[in-house]
């Protein structure tokens, strides 16, 4: 769910792998020779994160017709007649999020020592994130949800570790889910740099780690590690980010779009299956075959990023929206709720939810700017 620098360093290949491809655009591309300046920001991934926050927070506040029914009182899809139909399949924002975490995990950890790349993760993850958590606790105390079981203080210091789902403790905020599975994803990728990170160890490691997913869909006796270290729709979109970032930094070849074909099939697979029980099981009401059209555009436009036409992207200001995006997920859904509960009775449907969008989006400049930059660059300077 987060992004470090998009800029992807320059530097020439180590014997026998292939050679980057020339990422500035104005040198020409495909020039196989690297660029003697690092190459441009990628803003297009910047503006894809945006997206995929806002559809994951516009899916939690009109979307979902059952869990937030307690938090309108009114089912969300009376209230935004026009907008539910669209807002119902915000939650595949989150595979959007991780695809795009595939690609920038990968550029982000090239040249990185083991040390270096946890450094990284642990000064982007946690300050943030620690706020997030103590702000969710005050909330269940001082604006209680009678619809569900507040969190005890033990269960609050151990969100702190953001190891909450195997020490059993429940979730300060509901799309922490998604952080344990990002976290597991940087723990899995340390192996890939036990060594100095090449094409071909990349290469090697996509492939072992989404046929290992396969197999242990298939296993009765999965040690279950293993199965939390490689759950298969998930290790797809993994698994294709890393290899559209391969692409953008090497150029395609046969390899790759075999890889990232294989990659695709079986995300489809256990997407349209995971689709599949959520309106039979739980009633939501998605189109599985839309939700595979969903996830597969963002395929295609990341794909159209890591072939480098969207190089000339020069917004700046999207640099300063993806760095809200981190602090906005975090706070969108227990502080919204939260919000949407005192301010409709008064405020009515639209005026409430404006509000609650405008007040998230202040607060979440406001935490980046004065809460995680000095945060990490104290940390920083002691780590």
């Amino acid at each position: 769910m987060n992004l470090p620098s998009l800029s992807p360093k320059a530097e020439a290949p180590p014997s026998g792998e292939p050679r980057p491809v020339d990422t500035d655009p104005a040198a020409g591309q495909g020039s196989g020779a690297p660029s003697k300046e690092a190459p441009p920001r990628l803003y297009a991934l910047d503006a894809l994160r945006v997206v995929a926050a806002l559809a994951v927070l516009a899916f939690h506040f009109t979307g979902i017709d059952k869990a937030t029914v307690t938090n309108w009182g009114v089912n969300p899809r009376e209230l935004f007649p026009w907008l539910f139909p669209f807002t119902k399949y915000g939650s595949y924002g989150v595979q959007l999020f991780f695809i795009i975490s595939g690609f920038v995990i990968c550029l982000s950890a090239w040249g990185r020592t083991p040390g270096q790349f946890v450094r990284a993760r642990f000064l982007r993850l946690f300050p943030a994130y620690w706020f997030s958590v103590v702000l969710g606790f005050v909330l269940y105390r001082i604006l209680p949800d009678g619809s569900r079981k507040a969190p005890s203080v033990s269960d609050a210091l151990t969100n702190l570790t953001m190891f909450q789902v195997p020490l059993k403790a429940q979730h300060m905020v509901g799309a922490y889910w998604t952080l344990w599975v990002e976290l597991c994803f940087y723990l899995v990728f340390l192996i890939v740099l036990m060594k100095q990170i090449d094409f071909q160890r990349v290469y090697v490691f996509c492939w072992s780690w989404l046929i290992l997913s396969l197999l242990l869909q298939e296993s009765t006796t999965a040690i279950p590690v293993l199965s939390t270290l490689a759950p298969a729709l998930n290790t797809s979109l993994f698994v294709s980010g890393i290899t559209m970032y391969l692409i953008y930094r090497f150029g395609p070849d046969l390899k790759l779009w075999l890889l990232l074909g294989t990659s695709w099939l079986t995300m489809q697979s256990d997407l349209v299956e995971h689709a599949d029980r959520l309106r039979d099981e739980l009633d939501f009401d998605r189109s599985p075959y839309v939700a595979l059209a969903l996830v597969t555009s963002f395929y295609l436009v990341i794909l159209a990023i890591s072939l480098h036409w969207f190089d000339r992207l020069q917004w700046r200001w999207l640099a300063t929206a993806g760095a809200l995006v981190y602090p906005l997920y975090l706070l969108h859904e227990e502080l919204g709720w939260a919000m949407i509960r005192e301010l409709y009775g008064r405020m009515g449907a639209w005026p409430t939810l404006l509000v609650t969008v405008g007040t998230l989006l202040v607060l979440s400049w406001l935490v980046h700017r004065y809460l995680e930059r000095p945060a990490v660059r104290l940390l920083r300077a002691r780590l």
